[in-house]
């Protein structure tokens, strides 16, 4: 069974947003960034509402720099530690530049082995 997930990257500029049902995308946001909103609970809230829409329990990914991790959008605690409820359980990512990594060029496409080997190390979704 395929499972949802949303995927929220803030920044300075915006604060995007995808939320995708196993490899489909189902929704995309650019929305104000953190420093724009003037709720704390606008970011609960919204995940709650897509909660309750799609009848799941939504895992979240929040992608954020180690520094700016603590009590971002309200879906952490002070620790930068992501917060969890009946409607989401956010995971903390820190942001960074990952590299590609060398690939061996002329051997095919392998693609779909690369996405099993990311996701069976955590790396995928």
């Amino acid at each position: 069974m395929e499972s949802y997930q949303v995927v929220i990257l803030p920044s300075e500029r915006w604060t995007r947003v995808l939320l995708c049902h196993g490899p489909d995308e189902l929704l995309r946001a650019i929305l104000p960034p953190p420093s724009q909103v003037r709720h704390e609970r606008s970011a609960p809230t919204f995940l709650e509402s897509l909660a309750l829409w799609l009848d799941a329990t939504l895992p979240v990914v929040l992608s954020v720099d180690a520094q700016h991790a603590g009590f971002c959008l309200g879906l952490t605690d002070e620790l930068g530690l992501g917060k969890c409820s009946i409607y989401y359980r956010v995971e903390v990512r820190e942001r960074g530049g990952r590299r590609r990594g060398t690939r061996i060029r002329s051997m095919g496409n392998f693609a779909d082995l690369r996405r099993l080997s990311l996701s069976a190390h955590g790396g995928g979704r």
